[in-house]
């Protein structure tokens, strides 16, 4: 049973050095492991069948994988997040202004990705991401790297020994970074905290189904992916407006 729970980085009183500090690791956890590696063939069929002339990438935190996708979508791609992160983490532009992933600024047109984030809304807000990119006619993909399952959860529950091993690789270099990571560990308590209730948030194929119904101007695939030696496998969501 999917739980919503609250994880720390949400919460409005988390430093946002530490959010940047998180977001950072889990980017690089994230490509270090080609965990989205499968996500590059997936977008780049959905995008060319869309005739998307861009990617909108929403909830973008530290940039995600593009650093190792964009070359393969055959596309530009924009970031965005609701607390966007400018300070050069990523090589690719990034909307200054916050975006609500549940209701995109009309000008902001283009193919929309969510990466490691979907698992964040509850029902009712996921509903209305996939409903807002119905009604304006653009496609949408969802990708998360890990499942609701026990394999996922015992490998995401030794996040604080990743973050206290990957810290001094992480660019660009921040000492707010590793300060949060040493002096205390607060960063390595609360990404394995985060983490965990990740996978207990996470949707299933079942609920992502369930999310789409009625949404019948859009085609839907619902499947499964595991990308590179990333011990953990993950869940994806394609939709495309019927022509």
């Amino acid at each position: 049973m999917r739980l919503q729970l609250v994880e720390l980085h949400d919460l409005p009183a988390c430093p946002p050095s530490l959010r940047d500090a998180l977001t950072d690791f889990l980017a690089f956890a994230l490509n270090l492991t080609h965990a989205y590696d499968p996500a590059g063939p997936l977008l780049r069929r959905a995008v060319h069948r869309t005739g998307a002339r861009r990617i909108v990438d929403l909830c973008s935190g530290a940039g995600g994988p593009w650093s190792r996708l964009a070359r393969h979508v055959g596309v530009p791609v924009l970031l965005t997040d609701l607390y966007p992160h400018t300070s050069g983490v990523s090589d690719y532009p990034f909307h200054p202004e916050p975006v609500d992933a549940r209701a995109v600024p009309e000008s902001l047109d283009g193919f929309r990705t969510l990466f490691t984030s979907f698992h964040h809304f509850r029902p009712e807000e996921a509903r209305a991401i996939l409903a807002d990119a119905v009604q304006r006619r653009q496609g949408i993909a969802i990708f998360e790297a890990a499942r609701r399952a026990p394999w996922e959860l015992a490998v995401v529950a030794f996040t604080w020994l990743g973050a206290l091993l990957a810290a001094p690789f992480i660019r660009p270099w921040r000492w707010s970074r590793l300060f949060w990571n040493y002096l205390p560990p607060v960063l390595p308590l609360m990404g394995t905290f985060d983490g965990v209730v990740s996978c207990l948030r996470a949707y299933s194929s079942v609920e992502l189904a369930e999310l789409v119904r009625g949404l019948d101007s859009y085609e839907w695939e619902i499947g499964e992916m595991r990308g590179g030696w990333s011990p953990l496998r993950g869940t994806y969501l394609l939709g495309i407006p019927r022509r």
